[in-house]
């Protein structure tokens, strides 16, 4: 779910970093002063397996540092569940031509210092977002901004970016081409929040590691970061803060989700993910969503291991594995079994992106003869007397999960293909490095869209799209891809997309596993929380402890 971004998603992102009752809560919450009286404050309680990265929000790279920054950073707009809403702008006007956008800000919005939020607050934020010097994960984001891409290149200087400061409360920016999804694509990504020059320059990098050293734009601030757990209280110079209910909110990192479990039985979480095991066990207590999280096994096309860059070797991983009986084994049957790579509830042009979708792929059964039939022919291209003679390697994270995730495919390859499959868990940030450097044959990820359109993970196979982890290169794809972002019919543009994935599938650079269904429990007393499958999957900004 690295999110995009986004599991990588659960990025924040992610698969099985996204595995973190209702009725089981305590009605009210307890002092922990040790007085035992009920305390009246309201406090909103939950916990993550999957360490956020960083909180410099320009460097922002999964859904942990996503639903962080959605908290204590704020953009021009806000995403809140697909509702487009006011954030720092005010207002803001599109020209007939829907390139350029003209955002007025709001002159009460403040950072948590009391400093008003600037234009050139924005202007530096994009900027630096942009510069190669900064080496952004996510700077691709941004290639939608006039001279983007040459600037991400070097090519330009960032001040030639299309965003510029007419005065302090009036910012103008300039796309390449119209984006009707460009609001959710600011209003849910963290790197479009401001940043403030003066506090980058002052503390360098301890500005997004030391809290007492940072400075906010978002209706919260972020008041401890230790001991594996983070502290979130109201910004009191926040412009819309008297819609904050909230006093406080206790973020805790929780590796197995088993112990996050006896921790909401326990009365200290107020809402807890479900591992998939105990799922039928909540029956009836339990609520669902599915939070645009794709689980993926990303295939390195372009490695040292030939095997992994044969086509036909790919497809046959994919007619070898059983969907429905991998979802049944690892999952406990709780998610949805896929062999697409675009979130299927995704908005299309009359119904979603699934319902109208005709794609030829894997079929979820398997099929174990056609996967015979790819292996012989790879083997052949590759010089190889028998399937014994391949071996490949899985890297994933180290938690039960993904072991049991890998072991799954281990197993079916082994019995119907006849190739060796080793199995290498590492750190989910190890894991994260690995997706950048490609060192691996076959890696665990997933994505989570940074806005509510199929291009979102599409653009994932772009030969030069900086989350292309595969390394995957088909010129009929990148025209495609980019046909679609200039493309002002909705129906002929949607139609490009699924041709796009129908050539990407056919290629096999990837694994698809699941749409994850995310099972969890929230204690009675809350009421406002959100789930939304893109950018951010859980929005607890305006969250009310019921008393």
């Amino acid at each position: 779910m690295f999110m995009k971004k986004r599991i990588v998603a659960v990025m924040l992102t992610v698969a099985m970093a996204a595995s973190l009752l209702a009725g089981c809560g305590v009605p009210k919450q307890k002092d922990e002063s040790g007085s035992g009286k009920e305390s009246t404050e309201k406090v909103f309680r939950y916990s993550t397996n999957t360490e956020p990265t960083t909180l410099d929000p320009t460097k922002s790279n999964c859904v942990p540092d996503n639903e962080i920054q959605h908290a204590i950073t704020e953009g021009l707009v806000r995403n809140t569940a697909g509702e487009i809403t006011p954030g720092v702008a005010k207002d803001w006007k599109v020209s007939d031509d829907g390139l350029v956008y003209t955002f007025n800000l709001n002159p009460d919005a403040k950072w948590s210092d009391g400093e008003q939020i600037k234009a050139q607050d924005f202007v530096y934020a994009w900027q630096r977002l942009m510069d190669p010097k900064t080496a952004a994960p996510y700077a691709f984001i941004g290639e939608y901004i006039k001279n983007g891409l040459e600037v991400e290149k070097g090519k330009k200087a960032p001040t030639e970016l299309g965003v510029v400061a007419k005065d302090d409360t009036t910012l103008e920016v300039t796309l390449v081409h119209p984006t009707s999804y460009f609001l959710s694509l600011i209003g849910a990504s963290s790197q479009f929040a401001p940043v403030r020059q003066d506090i980058v320059e002052k503390y360098a990098a301890d500005f997004a590691a030391d809290t007492e050293k940072n400075v906010y734009s978002g209706p919260f601030v972020l008041t401890s970061a230790q001991n594996q757990k983070w502290i979130f209280e109201p910004n009191e110079n926040y412009w819309d803060k008297e819609n904050i209910h909230l006093d406080r909110v206790e973020l805790s990192y929780v590796q197995k989700t088993d112990t996050s479990l006896a921790m909401y039985e326990a009365g200290d979480l107020d809402y807890t993910k479900i591992p998939s095991a105990a799922v039928p066990k909540y029956e009836g207590k339990d609520q669902t969503t599915r939070d645009g999280s794709v689980d993926y096994y990303y295939f390195n096309c372009n490695g040292e291991n030939a095997a992994m860059n044969n086509k036909n070797f790919r497809l046959a991983l994919n007619y070898a594995f059983n969907r429905n009986a991998n979802n049944k084994l690892v999952n406990n049957g709780v998610h949805a079994p896929s062999n697409s790579i675009a979130f299927s509830g995704l908005k299309g042009v009359e119904k979603t992106y699934g319902e109208e979708s005709n794609l030829t792929s894997y079929p979820l059964d398997g099929d174990k003869a056609k996967a015979e039939e790819y292996l012989n022919a790879a083997l052949k291209e590759l010089g190889l007397a028998k399937p014994s003679d391949i071996t490949v390697t899985i890297t994933t994270t180290d938690n039960d999960s993904s072991k049991k995730q890998a072991e799954a495919c281990q197993e079916m390859w082994k019995k119907d293909l006849g190739i060796n499959v080793e199995i290498n868990q590492i750190t989910y940030a190890e894991t994260l490095k690995r997706h950048q450097t490609g060192d691996f044959d076959i890696i665990w990820g997933g994505w989570v869209s940074d806005y509510d359109d199929p291009y979102s993970y599409l653009e994932l196979y772009k030969s030069d799209c900086a989350y292309n982890y595969s390394r995957y290169k088909n010129e009929e794809v990148d025209k495609i891809l980019n046909a679609t972002q200039t493309e002002t019919d909705a129906a002929k543009r949607m139609e490009m997309l699924h041709q796009a994935e129908q050539l990407i599938l056919e290629d096999a650079p990837l694994l698809p596993q699941n749409e994850r269904i995310v099972h969890y429990l929230v204690d009675d007393d809350v009421k406002g929380l959100k789930n939304y499958y893109a950018g951010v999957n859980l929005d607890w900004i305006y969250v009310d402890i019921e008393q």
